[in-house]
Protein backbone atom coordinates (compact mmCIF):
# COMPACT_ATOMS: atom_id res chain seq x y z
CA UNK A 1 0.00 0.00 0.00
CA UNK A 2 1.65 3.48 -0.99
CA UNK A 3 1.55 5.86 1.57
CA UNK A 4 2.50 8.89 -0.06
CA UNK A 5 0.16 12.13 -0.12
CA UNK A 6 -2.61 12.14 -2.66
CA UNK A 7 -1.81 15.22 -5.32
CA UNK A 8 -3.77 18.18 -4.98
CA UNK A 9 -5.18 17.49 -0.72
CA UNK A 10 -1.43 17.54 0.91
CA UNK A 11 -0.70 20.35 2.31
CA UNK A 12 1.51 23.02 1.51
CA UNK A 13 3.47 24.87 3.97
CA UNK A 14 3.09 28.59 3.25
CA UNK A 15 6.80 29.37 3.89
CA UNK A 16 7.84 27.85 0.23
CA UNK A 17 6.21 30.16 -1.69
CA UNK A 18 8.55 32.89 -0.19
CA UNK A 19 11.36 30.58 0.22
CA UNK A 20 11.35 28.96 -3.01
CA UNK A 21 13.52 31.08 -5.74
CA UNK A 22 10.98 29.52 -8.66
CA UNK A 23 8.18 31.18 -7.04
CA UNK A 24 6.72 34.55 -8.87
CA UNK A 25 8.05 37.77 -7.42
CA UNK A 26 5.90 39.50 -4.74
CA UNK A 27 4.20 42.68 -6.20
CA UNK A 28 5.66 45.90 -6.01
CA UNK A 29 4.37 48.03 -3.42
CA UNK A 30 1.97 50.90 -3.90
CA UNK A 31 3.04 54.22 -3.31
CA UNK A 32 1.34 55.80 -0.71
CA UNK A 33 1.15 59.34 -2.46
CA UNK A 34 0.35 58.83 -6.07
CA UNK A 35 2.12 61.51 -8.70
CA UNK A 36 -0.33 64.46 -9.76
CA UNK A 37 0.03 67.09 -11.57
CA UNK A 38 -1.52 69.50 -9.35
CA UNK A 39 0.11 68.51 -6.58
CA UNK A 40 3.45 69.37 -8.36
CA UNK A 41 1.71 72.53 -9.11
CA UNK A 42 1.16 73.54 -5.13
CA UNK A 43 4.64 72.43 -4.35
CA UNK A 44 6.18 75.28 -6.75
CA UNK A 45 3.86 77.79 -5.27
CA UNK A 46 4.84 77.28 -2.24
CA UNK A 47 8.66 76.71 -3.25
CA UNK A 48 8.22 80.54 -5.29
CA UNK A 49 6.45 81.98 -2.25
CA UNK A 50 9.75 81.16 -0.02
CA UNK A 51 12.21 82.60 -2.50
CA UNK A 52 10.04 85.40 -2.95
CA UNK A 53 10.83 85.96 1.57
CA UNK A 54 13.89 86.51 0.71
CA UNK A 55 14.45 90.36 0.73
CA UNK A 56 15.97 91.57 -2.22
CA UNK A 57 17.19 95.12 -3.60
CA UNK A 58 14.25 96.20 -4.96
CA UNK A 59 11.90 95.08 -2.00
CA UNK A 60 14.42 97.04 0.50
CA UNK A 61 13.51 100.46 -1.47
CA UNK A 62 10.13 99.86 -1.54
CA UNK A 63 10.20 99.59 2.20
CA UNK A 64 12.33 102.86 2.59
CA UNK A 65 9.76 104.73 0.12
CA UNK A 66 7.06 103.05 2.91
CA UNK A 67 8.71 104.34 5.80
CA UNK A 68 9.35 107.99 4.41
CA UNK A 69 6.15 108.39 3.41
CA UNK A 70 4.60 107.12 6.78
CA UNK A 71 6.87 110.37 7.99
CA UNK A 72 5.88 113.09 5.90
CA UNK A 73 2.27 111.36 6.06
CA UNK A 74 1.67 111.74 9.93
CA UNK A 75 3.95 114.83 9.90
CA UNK A 76 1.16 116.60 7.63
CA UNK A 77 -1.65 114.90 9.77
CA UNK A 78 -0.30 116.25 13.04
CA UNK A 79 0.40 119.63 11.20
CA UNK A 80 -3.39 119.89 10.61
CA UNK A 81 -2.55 120.26 6.82
CA UNK A 82 -4.65 117.42 5.71
CA UNK A 83 -7.59 120.04 5.79
CA UNK A 84 -8.40 123.05 3.69
CA UNK A 85 -8.89 125.39 6.70
CA UNK A 86 -5.37 126.67 5.71
CA UNK A 87 -6.26 127.30 2.25
CA UNK A 88 -6.52 131.11 0.97
CA UNK A 89 -7.91 132.70 -1.33
CA UNK A 90 -7.03 134.44 -3.50
CA UNK A 91 -4.18 131.98 -3.40
CA UNK A 92 -1.35 133.68 -1.25
CA UNK A 93 -2.90 136.78 -0.98
CA UNK A 94 -6.25 136.82 0.46
CA UNK A 95 -7.63 135.40 3.72
CA UNK A 96 -7.57 131.50 4.82
CA UNK A 97 -10.71 129.52 4.70
CA UNK A 98 -10.99 129.52 8.56
CA UNK A 99 -10.74 133.36 8.95
CA UNK A 100 -13.50 133.66 6.10
CA UNK A 101 -15.57 130.89 7.97
CA UNK A 102 -14.93 132.78 11.71
CA UNK A 103 -15.96 136.23 9.77
CA UNK A 104 -18.82 134.55 8.76
CA UNK A 105 -20.00 133.42 12.14
CA UNK A 106 -19.53 136.77 13.53
CA UNK A 107 -22.20 138.10 11.86
CA UNK A 108 -24.91 135.94 13.44
CA UNK A 109 -24.39 138.69 16.56
CA UNK A 110 -26.06 140.80 14.38
CA UNK A 111 -29.62 141.84 14.53
CA UNK A 112 -31.33 140.41 11.98
CA UNK A 113 -34.84 138.84 11.58
CA UNK A 114 -35.66 135.65 12.52
CA UNK A 115 -35.63 133.96 9.12
CA UNK A 116 -32.47 135.75 8.26
CA UNK A 117 -30.78 134.58 11.01
CA UNK A 118 -31.69 130.74 10.57
CA UNK A 119 -30.34 130.81 6.73
CA UNK A 120 -26.88 132.20 8.34
CA UNK A 121 -26.39 129.38 10.92
CA UNK A 122 -27.25 126.89 8.29
CA UNK A 123 -25.26 128.49 6.38
CA UNK A 124 -22.08 128.34 8.59
CA UNK A 125 -23.03 125.09 10.31
CA UNK A 126 -23.06 123.58 6.39
CA UNK A 127 -19.68 125.34 5.91
CA UNK A 128 -17.60 124.39 9.01
CA UNK A 129 -18.78 120.64 8.40
CA UNK A 130 -17.43 120.70 5.28
CA UNK A 131 -14.70 122.17 6.08
CA UNK A 132 -13.59 120.73 9.39
CA UNK A 133 -14.88 117.27 8.71
CA UNK A 134 -15.12 116.35 4.78
CA UNK A 135 -12.39 118.51 3.50
CA UNK A 136 -9.96 116.14 5.24
CA UNK A 137 -10.64 113.26 2.74
CA UNK A 138 -10.59 115.46 -0.22
CA UNK A 139 -7.21 117.20 0.66
CA UNK A 140 -5.94 113.37 1.40
CA UNK A 141 -7.19 112.06 -1.47
CA UNK A 142 -6.00 115.01 -3.83
CA UNK A 143 -2.46 114.73 -2.53
CA UNK A 144 -1.60 111.29 -0.81
CA UNK A 145 -3.60 108.95 -2.64
CA UNK A 146 -3.83 110.34 -6.40
CA UNK A 147 -0.56 112.61 -6.81
CA UNK A 148 1.60 110.13 -4.70
CA UNK A 149 0.18 106.50 -4.11
CA UNK A 150 -1.83 105.56 -7.22
CA UNK A 151 0.59 106.93 -9.71
CA UNK A 152 4.37 106.28 -7.87
CA UNK A 153 4.05 103.99 -4.99
CA UNK A 154 1.92 101.80 -6.40
CA UNK A 155 3.55 100.68 -9.60
CA UNK A 156 6.97 100.43 -7.59
CA UNK A 157 5.64 98.68 -4.87
CA UNK A 158 4.26 96.01 -7.69
CA UNK A 159 7.43 95.60 -9.62
CA UNK A 160 9.65 95.39 -6.50
CA UNK A 161 8.38 91.75 -6.66
CA UNK A 162 5.96 90.93 -9.70
CA UNK A 163 9.69 91.50 -11.54
CA UNK A 164 11.21 88.67 -9.85
CA UNK A 165 9.21 85.85 -10.30
CA UNK A 166 10.88 84.96 -12.91
CA UNK A 167 13.31 87.33 -13.08
CA UNK A 168 15.39 85.95 -10.34
CA UNK A 169 15.20 82.17 -11.85
CA UNK A 170 16.88 83.88 -14.83
CA UNK A 171 19.71 86.05 -12.99
CA UNK A 172 20.59 82.66 -10.75
CA UNK A 173 20.31 80.10 -13.34
CA UNK A 174 17.47 77.92 -11.90
CA UNK A 175 15.40 78.81 -14.91
CA UNK A 176 16.03 75.63 -16.74
CA UNK A 177 15.67 73.19 -13.73
CA UNK A 178 12.08 74.89 -13.02
CA UNK A 179 11.61 74.05 -16.53
CA UNK A 180 12.57 70.29 -16.55
CA UNK A 181 9.52 69.68 -14.05
CA UNK A 182 6.52 68.01 -15.15
CA UNK A 183 4.58 70.39 -15.44
CA UNK A 184 3.51 72.64 -18.80
CA UNK A 185 4.95 76.07 -18.88
CA UNK A 186 1.94 77.73 -18.63
CA UNK A 187 1.37 75.99 -15.90
CA UNK A 188 4.89 76.91 -14.58
CA UNK A 189 4.15 80.45 -15.91
CA UNK A 190 0.74 80.36 -14.01
CA UNK A 191 2.38 79.50 -10.34
CA UNK A 192 5.10 81.99 -10.60
CA UNK A 193 2.38 84.51 -10.95
CA UNK A 194 0.29 82.83 -7.95
CA UNK A 195 3.48 82.69 -5.85
CA UNK A 196 4.10 86.46 -6.32
CA UNK A 197 0.39 88.06 -5.51
CA UNK A 198 0.62 87.83 -1.76
CA UNK A 199 3.68 89.32 -1.64
CA UNK A 200 2.51 92.15 -3.46
CA UNK A 201 -0.99 92.40 -2.33
CA UNK A 202 0.60 92.55 1.38
CA UNK A 203 2.89 95.59 0.03
CA UNK A 204 0.16 97.23 -1.83
CA UNK A 205 -2.69 96.81 0.80
CA UNK A 206 -0.67 96.98 3.87
CA UNK A 207 1.35 100.09 2.80
CA UNK A 208 -1.71 102.03 1.59
CA UNK A 209 -3.37 100.84 4.74
CA UNK A 210 -0.48 102.03 6.83
CA UNK A 211 -0.63 105.15 5.25
CA UNK A 212 -4.69 105.78 5.75
CA UNK A 213 -3.77 105.16 9.12
CA UNK A 214 -1.24 107.70 9.72
CA UNK A 215 -2.76 110.06 7.98
CA UNK A 216 -6.23 109.83 10.69
CA UNK A 217 -10.07 110.01 10.10
CA UNK A 218 -9.41 110.83 6.51
CA UNK A 219 -7.23 108.10 6.00
CA UNK A 220 -9.71 106.13 7.35
CA UNK A 221 -12.08 106.91 5.18
CA UNK A 222 -9.86 107.18 1.55
CA UNK A 223 -9.48 103.60 2.88
CA UNK A 224 -12.82 101.80 3.14
CA UNK A 225 -13.37 103.56 -0.04
CA UNK A 226 -10.38 103.08 -2.13
CA UNK A 227 -8.98 100.04 -1.08
CA UNK A 228 -10.92 98.17 -4.05
CA UNK A 229 -9.71 99.83 -6.27
CA UNK A 230 -6.21 99.34 -4.97
CA UNK A 231 -6.83 95.73 -5.11
CA UNK A 232 -7.66 95.35 -8.91
CA UNK A 233 -4.64 97.72 -9.92
CA UNK A 234 -2.23 95.00 -7.83
CA UNK A 235 -3.95 92.30 -9.95
CA UNK A 236 -3.36 94.62 -13.39
CA UNK A 237 0.16 95.66 -12.21
CA UNK A 238 1.49 92.14 -11.16
CA UNK A 239 0.23 90.73 -14.50
CA UNK A 240 2.43 93.18 -16.73
CA UNK A 241 5.30 93.05 -15.14
CA UNK A 242 5.40 89.12 -14.92
CA UNK A 243 4.84 89.17 -18.44
CA UNK A 244 7.79 91.61 -18.82
CA UNK A 245 9.83 89.12 -16.91
CA UNK A 246 8.87 86.60 -19.34
CA UNK A 247 9.71 89.42 -22.11
CA UNK A 248 13.03 91.05 -21.67
CA UNK A 249 16.28 89.88 -19.38
CA UNK A 250 16.27 93.24 -17.30
CA UNK A 251 12.34 93.16 -16.33
CA UNK A 252 13.07 95.87 -13.13
CA UNK A 253 14.93 97.97 -15.62
CA UNK A 254 12.05 98.21 -18.39
CA UNK A 255 9.54 98.03 -15.57
CA UNK A 256 10.92 101.04 -13.58
CA UNK A 257 11.04 103.08 -17.02
CA UNK A 258 7.73 102.17 -17.90
CA UNK A 259 6.56 103.64 -14.19
CA UNK A 260 8.10 107.01 -14.19
CA UNK A 261 6.93 107.83 -17.89
CA UNK A 262 4.03 106.42 -18.77
CA UNK A 263 2.23 106.17 -15.19
CA UNK A 264 3.75 109.07 -13.60
CA UNK A 265 4.70 112.07 -16.12
CA UNK A 266 1.87 110.81 -19.03
CA UNK A 267 -0.37 109.68 -16.36
CA UNK A 268 -1.01 112.84 -14.82
CA UNK A 269 -0.90 115.03 -18.51
CA UNK A 270 -3.96 116.39 -20.11
CA UNK A 271 -5.09 114.36 -23.25
CA UNK A 272 -5.32 110.74 -23.93
CA UNK A 273 -2.28 109.27 -23.57
CA UNK A 274 -2.66 108.62 -19.95
CA UNK A 275 -4.97 106.12 -21.11
CA UNK A 276 -2.38 103.61 -21.51
CA UNK A 277 -1.73 103.55 -17.57
CA UNK A 278 -2.61 101.26 -14.99
CA UNK A 279 -3.37 104.31 -12.70
CA UNK A 280 -6.08 105.98 -14.68
CA UNK A 281 -8.58 103.10 -14.50
CA UNK A 282 -7.50 103.02 -10.65
CA UNK A 283 -7.91 106.91 -9.86
CA UNK A 284 -11.61 106.49 -11.90
CA UNK A 285 -12.07 103.59 -9.76
CA UNK A 286 -12.00 105.71 -6.67
CA UNK A 287 -13.65 108.84 -8.63
CA UNK A 288 -16.51 106.48 -9.06
CA UNK A 289 -16.82 105.06 -5.17
CA UNK A 290 -16.61 108.61 -3.88
CA UNK A 291 -19.00 110.70 -6.01
CA UNK A 292 -21.48 110.85 -3.21
CA UNK A 293 -18.41 112.54 -1.22
CA UNK A 294 -17.70 115.12 -4.51
CA UNK A 295 -14.51 114.18 -5.26
CA UNK A 296 -13.37 114.38 -8.54
CA UNK A 297 -10.81 115.21 -10.89
CA UNK A 298 -9.25 119.09 -10.54
CA UNK A 299 -10.05 119.92 -14.39
CA UNK A 300 -12.52 117.11 -15.40
CA UNK A 301 -12.45 118.47 -18.83
CA UNK A 302 -8.74 117.83 -19.68
CA UNK A 303 -8.23 114.88 -17.43
CA UNK A 304 -11.49 113.45 -18.77
CA UNK A 305 -12.13 110.41 -16.84
CA UNK A 306 -14.28 107.21 -17.37
CA UNK A 307 -17.09 105.59 -15.80
CA UNK A 308 -16.42 103.16 -12.56
CA UNK A 309 -17.62 100.20 -14.55
CA UNK A 310 -15.42 100.86 -17.88
CA UNK A 311 -12.46 101.50 -15.78
CA UNK A 312 -13.20 98.17 -14.05
CA UNK A 313 -13.54 96.20 -17.31
CA UNK A 314 -10.40 97.41 -18.49
CA UNK A 315 -8.09 96.59 -15.49
CA UNK A 316 -9.76 93.06 -15.36
CA UNK A 317 -9.34 92.81 -19.30
CA UNK A 318 -5.50 94.08 -19.02
CA UNK A 319 -4.89 91.32 -16.35
CA UNK A 320 -6.30 88.67 -18.30
CA UNK A 321 -4.79 89.97 -21.38
CA UNK A 322 -1.37 90.24 -20.26
CA UNK A 323 -1.73 86.94 -18.59
CA UNK A 324 -2.38 85.22 -21.63
CA UNK A 325 0.88 87.31 -23.51
CA UNK A 326 3.39 86.13 -21.05
CA UNK A 327 2.17 82.29 -21.29
CA UNK A 328 2.55 82.56 -24.79
CA UNK A 329 6.00 84.38 -25.02
CA UNK A 330 7.19 82.01 -21.80
CA UNK A 331 6.32 78.72 -23.75
CA UNK A 332 8.30 79.44 -27.16
CA UNK A 333 10.95 81.33 -25.71
CA UNK A 334 14.08 78.95 -25.83
CA UNK A 335 16.06 81.28 -22.76
CA UNK A 336 19.11 79.99 -24.73
CA UNK A 337 21.19 82.42 -22.41
CA UNK A 338 20.73 80.64 -19.49
CA UNK A 339 22.50 77.10 -21.10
Amino acid sequence: MNDSPITGSASVDPRSSILDPRSSSPSPPTPSVFPSPFRAWRHLIRLSMQRQARAHLMVWIALGLLVFTLFLVWLNARAGRFSMEHWRYPRRLGPTYLQFLLTMERTQVLPWDAATSGVLQAANGSIRATLVHSSGFFVFSNWVVFSVFTTFLLPLWSLSFATEGLGREREAGNLIWVLTRPLSRPAIYLAKYVSILPWCLALNLGGFWLLCVAAGEPGRRAFQLYWPAVLAATFAFCALFHMLAAWVKRPAVVAILYAFFLETIFGNLPGHMKRFSISFYTQCIMFDRAHDLHVQPERPAQYLPVSGTTAWCVLIGATVLCLMVGMLIFSRREYLEMS
